[in-house]
Order: C-alpha cells, then sequence, then structure tokens
C-alpha cells in the first residue's frame, strides 16, 4: 500500500472521531448560573454516600480538584480551609476528585491539611461531565434553591472568597 493511500485511510480515522466528539458535546447541556445544578450520588473516600438531594434546602460549594493539580490546588487549599472555618455552618463544602485516587487524595489531605469537609470519588468523571469542568481547581456554588449561584474556573483566592459566597452567605469578617 502506497503513502498516499496509507494517508486517506488515516483521515477519517482521525476526523471521524473527533467529529464525533464534536456533536456529541454540542448537545451536552452544561447547567449556567441561574439554571438547576446536576443530580448525584456519589461515594466519598471514607465510604459515605452523598447525594444532590440530601444537601437540598443548604447551599453548597462544590470544589474539583486533584492531588497532582500543583501548585493551583495546593494554593486554593487554604482559603477552602479558611470557607469551611468561617461558613461551614451555612454552606457546605463538597470536594469532589478529578481524574485522582482516594489514595492520592488522602496523601494530599496528609500533606496540605484535611479541612473537615467530604472529598467524593467521580467514577468516569460523570460529574464532572455533567458541571462541564474543564479541569482542576475548579468551584461551582449552589444555591438553597439547588440552583447554580457562582462558577469559579481557577483557583479561588483569599481576596475573592467573600465575593464568591456573597449570593448564599451574609459575609461576615
Amino acid at each position: 500500500m502506497s503513502v498516499r493511500a496509507l494517508r486517506w485511510l488515516l483521515v477519517p480515522l482521525v476526523v471521524v472521531p473527533l467529529a464525533w466528539l464534536l456533536v456529541a458535546s454540542l448537545g451536552r447541556s452544561v447547567p449556567r448560573v441561574g439554571e438547576p445544578a446536576p443530580e448525584f450520588s456519589l461515594v466519598s473516600i471514607d465510604g459515605q454516600t452523598v447525594t444532590s438531594e440530601s444537601l437540598a434546602g443548604r447551599p453548597y460549594l462544590l470544589n474539583f480538584w486533584a492531588s497532582w493539580c500543583i501548585p493551583a490546588c495546593v494554593d486554593e487549599h487554604p482559603v477552602l480551609i479558611d470557607a469551611e472555618r468561617r461558613y461551614g455552618d451555612r454552606v457546605a463544602i463538597l470536594g469532589v476528585l478529578y481524574r485522582d485516587s482516594p489514595e492520592a487524595a488522602r496523601a494530599f489531605l496528609d500533606t496540605y491539611g484535611d479541612g473537615g469537609w467530604l472529598h467524593l470519588s467521580d467514577p468516569g468523571e460523570r460529574l464532572a461531565g455533567a458541571w462541564g469542568v474543564l479541569g482542576p481547581p475548579e468551584t461551582f456554588l449552589v444555591g438553597a434553591d439547588g440552583r447554580v449561584a457562582a462558577r469559579r474556573i481557577g483557583p479561588l483566592t483569599a481576596a475573592d472568597l467573600d465575593a464568591f459566597l456573597a449570593p448564599v452567605a451574609a459575609v461576615d469578617r
């Protein structure tokens, strides 16, 4: 078989799957601010099942992160610990592992501190896909009404923590 014929054979093998991915992603609905949050049921790295239904009526912060997400997730971690300390009585904080293992997550938490919130395994990144997560860290705020209140791509900083949580929690400094 000639190189030219082989090239024309390879083009459809590459183009067809890429076109399929594009078409599949166009049909996927990603929640926007003001829209209902995707429903979920996941198990934490400690074995506790958490569902969106169990969070109904309470605002929650959903943080997609990974142990390999350095330095962004490392820089963001103390901000989330501060958020738990300051807002944990009003806003549930949940970590969602993004393409990471529970063992690696535990090692990260042992190194950088465990803020006391649950960290959920997301096999196959189904929840990440439902939210349209591009990569860690990415954080969503869901109001008590179950609607998306805010989205942050990239690490939360101490400077923007209050503004991020303002839609659902009274800010106190």
